[in-house]
């Protein structure tokens, strides 16, 4: 379940990143609000001249993540939730820093080709450089899952949640690192709390029903 909706998004950037635009202009909600009159221009009538009021202050990029979050955890379906998703996609995806914003591009084009010796290089110096932007180690963590090396994956998808609990995509990457280690238990927590966070999110009904099943059934 969790790893075909993992495998689609780090699929996407990865055509992004080597078409060469991903991080390119910011999606509608970002962009700056059109400036106000020059503050010469004359009052053409009575109402004009009264005192302007001041603009609201835009949302941050925390505070839009937060809110779509919110939106997300209440959306009726799948259909509601996708452009949702692909918001908080776009949010993840940006760096304050454009040297991190160049080395994850790097690495992304190094992954696409298979080179993820190359790759791990270019996110370990992204971590490093930026280790208050999740999507660094998120990246990390699905290209440790790629080797094989399961205990350092989980080790950067807690790290990813401890920067940001509503990271879906790292909640369903946990779900399925804990399984292939075989910590049910573990992993039927974990998906409750996916589905809290993404109700929609593909195939986690029924991993639950699965888990649930595993976890039972054995009397843990």
């Amino acid at each position: 379940m969790t790893m075909k909706s993992n495998l689609r998004y780090h699929q996407r950037l990865l055509t992004v990143a080597v078409a060469g635009v991903l991080l390119g202009s910011g999606p509608a909600w970002a962009q700056s609000p059109p400036p106000d009159a020059p503050p010469h221009a004359a009052p053409s009538s009575p109402e004009a001249a009264k005192p302007r009021r001041e603009a609201p202050k835009p949302e941050s990029r925390a505070e839009i993540l937060q809110r779509l979050y919110g939106e997300l955890a209440k959306a009726p379906n799948a259909a509601a939730a996708e452009p949702i998703v692909r918001n908080i996609e776009q949010l993840w995806v940006q760096a304050e820093s454009p040297t991190a914003t160049l080395l994850m591009n790097r690495a992304l084009v190094a992954a696409n080709e298979k080179d993820y010796d190359l790759s791990l290089k270019f996110l370990d110096t992204v971590t490093d450089l930026s280790p208050a932007w999740s999507e660094g180690f998120n990246r990390r963590a699905y290209l440790y899952v790629i080797r094989l090396d399961y205990n350092r994956a989980l080790g950067d998808l807690r790290r990813v949640l401890a920067l940001d609990p509503g990271n879906f995509r790292a909640l369903e990457g946990l779900v399925q690192v804990l399984r292939t280690m075989g910590q049910d238990k573990a992993a039927l927590d974990v998906v409750k709390t996916l589905l809290k966070a993404h109700p929609h999110s593909p195939g986690a009904q029924e991993t639950l029903k699965e888990l649930e099943e595993a976890v039972n059934g054995r009397g843990i």
